[in-house]
């Protein structure tokens, strides 16, 4: 077995925290979330050129296609994050068996580097984007403005995320000046159907409300810079569900309809109900009272850890339980967090509670997970475009 760092020029698993909603000092947090961010650096894999069109039988004629029930289409994406086996140990090939599987499971993946300012380069030399497309994979891209770092005599603290030399001031103008141009050179060398200028803000702005009106300037010009650049890049920022209940942020919703094409959610409700039957009817649909924006579920899950009280089951019915929740509701992806359980090592494992690694759908050996199955089936009703949810320009 070899080191996943010997097969990958980089892994990292990026980090967010959960802050306990009746503290503002960084030294108050109670969870860690994470997401996983896999580069594949020097993935040279010529680009597949892909065609379409209708074909005609014997005599000329164009087939008629069928029209599915509602039962056998879904009108949003599937995303997942693909999560090799054996992590942190695993093999080149067992890498790519997870991205060729990830691309039979969805149709979108969460792309986050690790680096915002100086994301473009990075991405054009590891080929991530390219290799993304050969297995039929939307790269959902992120470009934020804030880091959880190491901060010395301070421990870990959520900071703004400037280059070495630039000021950490949202209203600095050469920070401005750089994370515009870095918007805009994503949207220019991409084009990517999806640009997230911002994951779970609300968490950032809980804690420093005071720089939100910087913010809000820095993104309206980020913004009409990416549509110069990439007309049909549909821009958004994410919110924390869970956090937007705990701290009673719905305002945010006042400020940002106007400016965004869809709206990102990520949602991980087994902290707040023991079982999936227990979240109340109206716990998303709620969400239509306060944007009549797509919904983006960026990020959705829910363990299956037996020793925390959950089960391979609990965690399928939950699946089972949101696309009930969600129904009828204006969706655009719903991405799910890991494919394989990962296992954590240094930092981050003393940090992490263990059990969030189960947001899986496959264990870390490669054995499928009873909700596997269930995805399988969602995956295999077809994706049906409604013109009605194409996002209006503003």
């Amino acid at each position: 077995m070899m080191r996943l760092q010997l097969i990958l020029d980089q892994m990292i698993l990026r980090d967010t925290f959960r802050f306990d909603v009746l503290k503002y000092s960084l030294t108050d947090i109670i969870l860690m979330k994470y997401k996983t961010v896999i580069i594949l650096i020097n993935f040279l894999i010529a680009s597949l050129i892909l065609s379409s069109g209708c074909v005609s039988d014997s005599g000329g004629n164009v087939p008629r296609v069928e029209e599915k029930s509602a039962k056998e289409t879904r009108n949003f994406y599937l995303g997942l994050v693909p999560t090799p086996k054996n992590i942190p140990e695993t093999t080149w090939d067992e890498t790519i068996a997870a991205y060729e599987e990830t691309g039979e499971l969805a149709e979108v993946t969460m792309v986050w580097t690790g680096t915002n300012i100086g994301q473009t380069e990075k991405l054009k030399q590891n080929k991530l984007i390219t290799g993304l497309g050969v297995y039929g994979l939307k790269p959902v891209l992120t470009l934020n403005v804030a880091t959880i770092r190491e901060v010395p005599g301070s421990g870990l603290k959520y900071v703004i995320d400037a280059p070495e030399n630039v000021n950490t001031d949202l209203s600095d103008p050469e920070f401005k000046k750089l994370w515009i141009e870095e918007a805009k050179n994503l949207a220019e060398e991409f084009k990517p159907e999806y640009l997230s200028l911002g994951n779970e803000i609300n968490d950032y702005f809980y804690l420093y409300p005071e720089q939100l009106d910087d913010y809000l300037s820095l993104y309206d010009e980020a913004y009409a810079e990416i549509k110069k650049a990439s007309p049909n890049t549909r821009v958004f920022v994410v919110f924390s569900y869970d956090h937007l209940i705990d701290n009673n942020q719905w305002y945010l919703f006042d400020i940002f309809n106007s400016r965004v094409d869809l709206v990102g959610i990520t949602t991980y409700p087994w902290k707040q109900f023991d079982d999936p039957s227990d979240i109340p009817d109206d716990y998303y649909t709620g969400l239509e009272e306060y944007t009549d924006k797509p919904i983006a579920f960026t990020e959705i899950g829910w363990i299956s850890s037996a020793s925390h009280g959950s089960s391979e089951k609990e965690q399928a019915d939950f699946l089972n339980r949101f696309l009930t929740l969600t129904e009828g509701m204006d969706i655009e992806m719903v991405n799910w967090l890991f494919l394989h359980e990962p296992e954590f090592t240094g930092v981050i494992a003393s940090v992490t509670e263990p059990e969030t690694s189960a947001i899986s759908l496959k264990n870390r050996d490669g054995s499928k997970k009873e909700i596997y199955d269930a995805w399988l089936e969602m995956k295999k009703k077809e994706y049906k475009w409604i013109i009605s949810t194409f996002y209006s320009m503003h």
